[in-house]
């Protein structure tokens, strides 16, 4: 694992990273993301019926880096691993970073997934070393 103090640096000042999954054909899809970062994890919030969710579910590899909102990246790739978060008092805590970090941004963006009547998901991201 990547040193929580590196992790803390890369993505201490980034709104986003860009996340890169995978198709079953090996192509690679790179999407930039909202995040939250704790105790060497990086989280991120979706929509479970997305792309993304959909390429993790049969791939777990995946790509990150430190970006800007249209995906320019703002630091390196590092390989990781994904997995979704499952416990509700997980989800609870990741939910709470997500809220102070992002504070107005999100409720908005939760109250549209609402109307739209779609449930969202939280996936972690363990970085590897290399």
């Amino acid at each position: 694992m990547m040193q929580t103090e590196n992790l803390t640096q890369a993505y201490s000042n980034a709104k986003y990273m860009n996340l890169e999954t995978y198709r079953r054909s090996g192509e690679g899809i790179r999407t930039p993301v909202w995040f939250v970062e704790s105790g060497g994890l990086l989280f991120l919030l979706t929509r479970s019926d997305s792309g993304k969710v959909k390429r993790l579910r049969h791939n777990a590899e995946v790509k990150v880096a430190p970006c800007k909102m249209n995906g320019d990246l703002t630091g390196d790739w590092s390989p990781a691993e994904a997995a979704f978060v499952e416990s509700e008092e997980s989800i609870k805590t990741v939910k709470t970073m997500f809220e102070q970090k992002y504070g107005a941004a999100l409720r908005i963006s939760s109250a549209f997934s609402k109307l739209q009547k779609k449930k969202r998901v939280f996936i972690k991201v363990a970085l590897k070393t290399e």
